[in-house]
């Protein structure tokens, strides 16, 4: 009952933020790029794509503009999300803690980007979603793993604010849950947002549906506290910076 809550709440905040996600989801967009210019150098088989998560489909309508005759299939558990895609997108309405829809089988590639980590127990996931692919697919995972945040953490933890970011995925971790063969590549990324104050920032996740938590709402004083205590550069403007995982198995 408690996924269930905490899936609700995740779904109802992305579903709410729909419309005004592709304006603000600059992290995304710059690391859908990236996985776009790793997966030409892979040359994967063409086939049956498909991207988990897909969001407004930004990711999908790079991959089929980047691969010839390639139709990406979007799945997606935010009916508004999937409005936002492209006419004439393939989309399949779908709940990814409940495993997969059945159409998804014998893939050559499943790719997920900045979904995972909203997963119940996301690391068992890896399995079940390997298992669909045809010899030779492959699996690629983009998420934010446990090392990002560093300046939201040490502000926290210096002046006795509770964090209230959401427990992210250790990659060194994942890796317990599939072979040694079966992984082809592991990359990790820096990537550093900036912002005017920490009410900008914490907007910012708010207007691409991210801000779901577990933890309790900050009161007034302790975000006057992390604006005050948050560490500054030249400019008096405040970072966040986000570690980024690329993981791909192949079959």
């Amino acid at each position: 009952m408690a996924n269930e809550y905490w899936s609700k709440k995740i779904n109802n905040n992305f579903n709410n933020a729909a419309h005004s996600y592709s304006h603000y989801s600059l992290v995304q967009k710059y690391f859908a790029n990236k996985l776009v210019h790793i997966i030409k150098e892979i040359e994967p088989q063409i086939g049956k794509w498909f991207d988990l998560g897909a969001g407004t489909g930004y990711l999908a309508d790079l991959l089929e503009k980047n691969f010839m005759n390639i139709k990406v299939q979007r799945i997606d558990f935010s009916p508004n999300m999937l409005k936002e895609n492209k006419k004439n997108s393939q989309t399949i309405l779908w709940d990814l803690n409940d495993d997969l829809p059945p159409s998804i089988n014998n893939a050559s590639l499943i790719i997920s980007s900045f979904c995972f980590h909203w997963l119940n127990e996301p690391e068992k996931k890896l399995r079940k979603w390997y298992e669909r692919l045809l010899p030779g697919g492959l699996l690629i995972v983009l998420f934010p793993n446990n090392k990002s945040f560093p300046e939201w953490k040490d502000t926290c933890k210096r002046n006795d604010i509770e964090y209230s970011g959401i427990a992210l995925p250790c990659t060194n971790s994942l890796q317990r849950f599939v072979k040694e063969s079966e992984i082809f590549l592991i990359k990790e990324f820096n990537y550093r947002e900036t912002f005017p104050n920490i009410y900008k920032l914490f907007k910012s996740i708010t207007n691409v549906g991210a801000q779901t938590t577990q933890k309790r709402r900050k009161t007034v004083s302790e975000l006057k506290l992390m604006q005050e205590k948050w560490p500054k550069d030249q400019d008096a403007k405040v970072n966040l910076t986000w570690a980024i995982s690329i993981l791909i198995l192949k079959k």
